[in-house]
């Protein structure tokens, strides 16, 4: 979905979530894209300057982060679920936050962004719009297929 809706995904399902992750992008210094996806890989919505390619790559790439990170976190941590994962590659960062279950978010950043402002501004957006970056297992008691 490029417009940012999700179906079937909580309250306000219906609401149109790319404006929120634009929003984040303008007004944090250094972000270059941002996504929201289900914990499965699906981009649900996404920032403009991301193609639909580049966007479902991303999305791909932080659901498999965040799995890395749920799998330490059972070997090495308490088990409790993985938080915030951050990776660096030369000429930027990729951040990830939790954001509803089964849900995150995650940001392209450039590797001169303070990653405190960004990743404070990223809890922030899923503190106040959680229940609606929530999104339900595909197939799950929405009637539609899977």
């Amino acid at each position: 979905m490029t417009d940012g809706s999700i179906d079937g995904a909580g309250p306000g399902a219906d609401l149109d979530l790319g404006w929120l992750v634009e929003n984040l992008r303008e007004r944090t210094p250094g972000i270059r894209h941002a996504l929201v996806l289900s914990r499965d890989g699906l981009r649900v919505c996404f920032t403009r300057g991301l193609t639909v390619d580049q966007a479902d790559r991303l999305a791909a790439l932080a659901a498999g982060i965040q799995s890395l990170s749920l799998s330490a976190s059972a070997e090495f941590g308490d088990g409790l679920g993985a938080g915030q994962a951050l990776v660096e590659f030369a000429g930027g960062m990729l951040l990830i936050v939790p954001a509803g279950e089964g849900a995150h978010l995650a940001v392209v950043a450039e590797e001169e962004a303070e990653v405190g402002l960004v990743a404070h501004n990223m809890n922030e957006l899923v503190e106040r719009m959680g229940a609606y970056l929530t999104t339900a297992p595909r197939g799950a008691a929405t009637g539609r297929p899977a």
